[in-house]
């Protein structure tokens, strides 16, 4: 990964952490927006609205005056243009020079500085103020607040979570990287009233959640091994347990070196899996993926011997062949096939309708899970592409 965007994955979690610790810190009756209409985070006070945006500077030692001429000018564009004049406007950045938590406003002479800039990148927004006559008035709405680091912010973050009745270990493995998770999730949700929580709606539905995300947003944290641990020995239990159809969603453009490594692991989990004749059930591997790709990962485990059920009849998918028992010899431990593959795009939903699955493991970041959900079905979203961390939680292997 570059270093540009390492960083700007920090400032995306530095963003979710700064609003989990304002979720935290919010009284009963305050109504917060995620990604709201004005900033990262907009808080409904009676007082009026709060408005924040978060920085993360990491990479600059000292606070400059123009690393933040956009959100200045983005923020007098609000205010004078888009709002009541009611709202308080607050710049959250890190500067590693700058003392924790000290704050500053702005004078008159740096605003004139910012509105006199002359990169071509800030004129429309700069002519949209043009008639405003006294643009000093929105100093009294603004103020700069430097934070901490990330990992000092993470610190004090899991401080206030576990003072939530949770204890630290569960914060730190489970609830924390959760509330990322759902806190970047919620910022996705395109109407606002779907984006907008209270302290005690996201606390309950945090409480609610008992399997550690595994995602893009919680492998940055410098917890992720014990992230992966945690969740591992989350899902042992049902992996351990005889007689469940399970099923795998396998996305080829997310999981790295897919062609390359898919077969096997398919292979080892068909011998961990499906080996005990008398108790094991044939899983389902559902690929998304063209045909092309899903025939040559036919073939190839078909060399290896994991002999493949593809449900198709005289060129077509037929769903009761595909799902039907495979024939078994008991005495000498054979069985007709060993695994069943299809396409998500073509053949899932058909399969979904028709079989009642124990188990579905998704393996993918786009939102391709969109089956109802239903009391005895158990269903584990990962977001992880790498095929050893994949391996590693479903028990194929010890370590990574």
């Amino acid at each position: 990964m570059s270093r540009t965007a390492d960083y700007t994955i920090q400032g995306f979690i530095y963003q979710f952490t700064v609003t989990l610790h304002v979720l935290l810190q919010a009284n009963i009756n305050d109504s917060i927006v995620i990604e709201g209409p004005i900033e990262d985070i907009d808080v409904a006070t009676p007082a009026g609205i709060e408005s924040t945006q978060c920085k993360y500077h990491e990479e600059k030692e000292k606070f400059t005056l123009s690393s933040i001429y956009k959100p200045v000018l983005l923020m007098m564009d609000h205010y004078f243009n888009k709002s009541s004049q009611k709202t308080k406007y607050k710049l959250f950045a890190h500067f590693p020079s700058e003392p924790v938590n000290s704050k500053r406003s702005l004078t008159k002479e740096e605003l004139a500085k910012i509105l006199s800039s002359q990169d071509t990148s800030y004129k429309t927004i700069i002519e949209s103020l043009v008639h405003v006559s006294d643009k000093n008035t929105f100093l009294s709405h603004f103020e700069i607040e430097f934070g901490p680091s990330l990992g000092d912010l993470q610190k004090s973050t899991i401080v206030l979570l576990s003072k939530e009745g949770f204890s630290t270990q569960d914060v730190e493995d489970l609830f924390y990287p959760n509330a990322l998770q759902s806190i970047a999730n919620l910022s996705i949700k395109h109407l606002e009233s779907e984006r907008t929580v209270t302290k005690d709606s996201f606390i309950d539905a945090l409480k609610a959640k008992k399997k550690t995300a595994i995602s893009r947003w919680t492998r940055e944290l410098s917890s992720y091994q014990n992230l992966l641990k945690r969740r591992r020995d989350q899902m042992r239990d049902l992996l351990s347990r005889n007689q469940r159809i399970r099923c795998l969603v396998l996305d080829s453009d997310f999981v790295l070196d897919f062609e390359s490594k898919i077969v096997n692991f398919i292979e080892d989990f068909v011998k961990k899996y499906n080996n005990k004749i008398r108790l094991h059930e044939c899983p389902i591997f559902c690929i998304v993926g063209d045909n092309a790709l899903i025939n040559t990962i036919w073939r190839r485990l078909n060399e290896k011997n994991v002999i493949v059920e593809r449900g198709h009849v005289a060129g077509e998918f037929n769903v009761k062949h595909f799902l039907r028992k495979p024939l078994k010899e008991i005495k000498d431990g054979r069985s007709e096939f060993k695994v069943r593959i299809c396409s998500y795009a073509n053949e899932f939903e058909l399969v979904e309708k028709q079989e009642q699955m124990d188990d579905v493991y998704v393996i993918s970041k786009r939102n391709i899970f969109t089956w109802e959900a239903r009391p005895d079905l158990n269903i584990e979203l990962i977001e992880t592409n790498e095929i050893a961390e994949i391996k590693y939680l479903f028990q194929l292997a010890t370590t990574i």
